[in-house]
């Protein structure tokens, strides 16, 4: 059910809405990463567009600009924009970028040569009074560039709605992932990614709820069938960078496991919190998203309490940590990662670190492979 064909058809439909929406003059606004509140956005009545890209299709050319031991996905994302062959980026107006890892922060100098861009200025530590007075502060910054762009007020009543809007996406996505709770998991990763995904354009929000829901309904459906086929497969919990190329993700199911749960941007780590709808909604926003238990804040403390609620909840029985070539900040937290999980949670941990190229396919196959005997026996 949920293949390629299913993800298609979603994509098809919000790219004709989203093509549509701009000829009738909407305007679209480009975000890379996990802080930017995207209510904010739709509260002016412009289309967010997440533009994180995962194919090494367009690396040569970004290269030419960018040091070739740079991470992938910032690579990926900068030669898009570059060659002008994402439709996704095609169509933004401006871009809200958020001051996180160092190259993400020197890439966007070299992008807003391309597209007018914002640089949020993010806080470096969540854990302050002062640290969320600024994210407030840089939030109404925001406030006016979109109420500029649009020429549209953005009131408390639009972002309240918009607030409760994205509340039920992330509700829905949630439900998906407690699908895996029980015993016997109910669904692949793989297919997990295809019914959350937004497909670049976040558009008509109200019918992409539908559709999650209607998946779960049909998950739900196919029962027992399908539970005797993955009972015995290790469940495994994929955390780490975004899983923006799937191929860590692909050789783990196609080795004989089943990622039960995704800590990653885009999963539980950041759909898993909602954000209170009976506060003000600026300062609602500004807690929730500098709350994104991202290794680019020090300390990161939250993460380890969301790995380890995951792995109790999901009866993990191996963590796998994807690492992209160059991504420091995930690196370096990787060898807490590696502690808090072997040593506390008490269960085996992998790490994979690589890029986009399907060049060191074979040894993570073998190493995956490894690792889910191990867990096996």
């Amino acid at each position: 059910m949920f293949d390629k064909n299913y993800l298609r058809n979603i994509e098809e439909h919000v790219f004709k809405k989203a093509i549509r929406f701009k000829e009738d003059g909407g305007k679209a606004v480009g975000v890379y990463c996990a802080f930017t509140p995207k209510e904010m956005i739709a509260a002016a009545g412009a289309m967010p567009i997440t533009l994180c890209a995962g194919s090494d299709k367009t690396i040569p050319d970004a290269e030419k600009h960018l040091p070739r031991n740079l991470c992938p996905l910032i690579k990926s994302s900068y030669g898009f924009a570059l060659t002008d062959t994402c439709p996704f980026f095609h169509e933004v107006d401006i871009i809200l970028a958020d001051a996180t890892c160092d190259g993400k922060k020197k890439m966007f100098e070299l992008l807003k040569d391309i597209k007018p861009l914002y640089l949020l200025q993010l806080p470096q530590t969540s854990e302050t009074d002062e640290s969320l007075q600024y994210w407030i502060a840089e939030l109404c910054r925001v406030k006016s560039i979109l109420e500029e762009l649009t020429e549209t007020v953005i009131t408390d009543l639009a972002l309240s709605e918009k607030i409760k809007l994205y509340n039920g996406l992330r509700k829905a996505v949630n439900t998906v992932f407690e699908l895996n709770t029980g015993k016997i998991p109910l669904v692949y990763g793989r297919e997990i990614c295809n019914i959350i995904s937004m497909s670049g354009f976040e558009i008509d929000i109200e019918w992409r709820i539908e559709e999650i829901k209607s998946a779960i309904r049909i998950i739900r459906q196919r029962g027992g069938q399908f539970g005797s086929s993955v009972n015995d497969k290790p469940r495994i919990l994929l955390t780490g960078c975004p899983t923006t190329n799937q191929k860590v993700l692909d050789a783990i199911e196609d080795g004989g496991g089943i990622v039960v749960a995704m800590e990653n941007c885009g999963g539980l780590k950041t759909t898993g919190d909602l954000v209170n709808e009976n506060e003000d909604p600026v300062t609602a926003l500004a807690k929730k998203y500098l709350s994104t238990a991202c290794p680019c804040m020090s300390p990161n403390a939250k993460r380890f309490e969301i790995l380890k609620n995951i792995i109790e909840n999901y009866h993990i029985e191996g963590v796998v940590e994807l690492t992209w070539h160059a991504c420091h900040a995930y690196n370096v937290e990787a060898y807490s990662v590696n502690r808090f999980v072997t040593d506390t949670c008490r269960i085996p941990y992998l790490q994979i670190e690589t890029d986009y190229s399907k060049n060191d396919s074979g040894q993570i196959k073998v190493r995956v492979e490894a690792f889910l005997e191990m867990i096996k026996n």
